[in-house]
C-alpha cells in the first residue's frame, strides 16, 4: 500500500462530502472510496439512522439489498459504544465475532467479514464499519482504521449539525400545529357547550312530532335517520366535553411491556380479527410514571385505527415495539411504544391534517380520535408522531423518562 493513499482516500471524502446534497447523503459513497483506496475486500458501513432505533447498511459494492439492519439493542452495538478501538478476527479476538454470529445468523461468517471499526466523533458513537482483509498485513489494517475514523471526524459532525437543525424545524413547526389544535379543540368545546342544548330541545320534539305522525315506511325512514344523526352530533359533542373538563392525573409506575400485553388480553376476542398478525417486540423491561387509564385509552384508540386500515389487507399485520431512544445526550432519553400496520398508509394530501379535531375519513367517524389521544399524551408530557409511507402506517407514543 501506497503511503499517499490515505491522504487521497481523505481528499477524495472531503470532495465527495462538499459535492453531496447533504451529509447524511454522503454515506453510502463512503464505503467506496474505502475499498477503492485500501485492500479490502469488502467494506460495508452501518449508521445510525435519523430516528436513532437502528443502524443501516451501506456496502462498497452498492448491494445493500439482503444485509440486515441492526439493533442498537445487539450485542454488536453495545461492544463499540464506548470502544474506540478497532477490533480484528484474530486468534485473542475470535470470541467476539463469534458471540456477533450467533446473534446474527452467521452474517459475518457468510461475508467473510473479520474487521470491526467503530466511528466516534466529539463523543458520538454513530457507526461501524465491517470489512474484511487480510488479518496478517496488521499495518494496513491500521492505515485503514486510522483513516476511516480521521474521515468519520468530518462527515459525523456535519450530520449532526444537519439532524439538529431538521429537529429545530420540526419542533418549532410541532409547537405551532401544537398551539393551533389547542385553540382548535377549545372553540370546539365552547361550540359544544352551545349547541349540546338545542341538539337536547330538537330530539325531545322530534319524538313528540312522532307521536302525532302518521305512521308509515317513508316517515319512519326519514325519522330514524334524523334520530341516528343527532345521536352521532350528541356524540362528538360528549367526547369534547369529557375532554375538556381537566382531571387530575393519577400517575404510577408502569412497566411498559407488561401493560401493553395485559391491554391486549383484555380487549374482547371479536375486535382483533384472528387474521390479522399482532406481534409485540420489547428489547427489555421499561418502566415508566404515568396515567396507565389515559395511556390505555390512547394505545387502543392507535390500535383500533390500526386495525381499521387493515380492512381489506392480505396478511395483516401489526407490529408493536417498546424501545427506548436518546438524542445526544442520555438525559434526553424518551421510552417509545410504535404501533405499526402494512395497511395502505395515509394519503399525502392528508397526512397534516389527522390530527385536527372533526377531520375523519372515515363514514361513520367524529374525527376526534387521534385529536383527542394527540391531547392526552400532551398533558402525559409525551407526544405522538405518525409516519406513513406509500404502506403502511407507524404511530409513535412517546413517554418522557422518569
Amino acid at each position: 500500500m501506497r503511503l499517499s493513499q490515505p491522504k487521497e482516500f481523505l481528499t477524495q471524502t472531503a470532495l465527495a462530502l462538499q459535492q453531496a446534497r447533504s451529509a447524511r447523503s454522503f454515506l453510502p459513497s463512503f464505503p467506496v472510496l474505502l475499498q477503492k483506496y485500501f485492500p479490502c475486500r469488502r467494506c460495508i458501513l452501518y449508521y445510525k439512522d435519523a430516528e436513532g432505533n437502528v443502524f443501516r447498511p451501506y456496502s462498497g459494492d452498492g448491494k445493500e439489498t439482503g444485509l440486515p439492519l441492526i439493533s442498537e439493542a445487539a450485542n454488536l452495538i453495545e461492544s463499540f459504544t464506548g470502544r474506540s478501538e478497532f477490533l480484528l478476527a484474530d486468534t485473542q479476538n475470535r470470541m467476539y465475532f463469534d458471540l456477533f454470529n450467533r446473534d446474527s445468523d452467521d452474517f459475518f461468517a457468510k461475508n467473510s467479514l473479520n474487521l470491526v471499526i467503530p466511528l466516534h466523533a466529539r463523543k458520538y458513537f454513530r457507526g461501524l464499519l465491517l470489512a474484511s482483509m487480510d488479518s496478517a498485513d496488521r499495518k494496513s489494517v491500521s492505515v485503514l482504521a486510522a483513516a476511516a475514523q480521521t474521515a468519520a471526524l468530518m462527515f459525523i459532525p456535519q450530520i449532526e449539525a444537519e439532524q439538529m437543525e431538521y429537529e429545530n424545524d420540526k419542533n418549532y413547526y410541532r409547537l405551532f400545529k401544537f398551539d393551533r389544535l389547542v385553540l382548535l379543540g377549545q372553540m370546539a368545546a365552547s361550540l359544544a357547550h352551545e349547541m349540546r342544548t338545542p341538539l337536547t330541545t330538537v330530539l325531545f320534539e322530534l319524538a313528540t312530532m312522532k307521536k302525532q305522525l302518521p305512521t308509515n315506511e317513508k316517515i319512519s325512514s326519514a325519522y330514524e335517520t334524523i334520530n341516528r344523526e343527532i345521536a352521532r352530533a350528541n356524540q362528538m359533542i360528549e367526547s369534547l366535553l369529557v375532554f375538556s373538563k381537566f382531571k387530575d392525573l393519577h400517575i404510577a409506575p408502569i412497566f411498559l411491556r407488561e401493560f401493553i400485553e395485559r391491554t391486549l388480553r383484555e380487549i374482547p376476542t371479536n375486535k382483533i380479527p384472528s387474521r390479522v398478525d399482532v406481534q409485540v417486540q420489547a428489547e427489555k423491561e421499561i418502566q415508566v410514571a404515568s396515567d396507565g387509564n389515559r395511556l390505555r385509552q390512547v394505545f387502543i384508540n392507535v390500535l383500533f385505527n390500526a386495525l381499521e386500515a387493515l380492512n381489506n389487507q392480505k396478511n395483516a399485520a401489526i407490529h408493536i415495539r417498546i424501545y427506548s431512544e436518546y438524542k445526544d445526550l442520555p438525559r434526553n432519553i424518551r421510552h417509545i411504544i410504535a404501533i405499526t400496520d402494512n395497511g395502505p398508509g395515509i394519503p399525502d394530501a392528508i397526512k397534516d391534517r389527522v390530527l385536527e379535531p372533526f377531520f375523519t375519513t372515515k363514514k361513520e367517524g367524529t374525527g376526534l380520535g387521534l385529536y383527542i389521544s394527540y391531547s392526552i399524551m400532551k398533558t402525559l408530557k409525551g407526544d405522538l408522531e405518525i409516519y406513513s409511507s406509500g404502506q403502511g402506517t407507524r404511530v409513535n407514543l412517546i413517554l418522557p423518562a422518569r
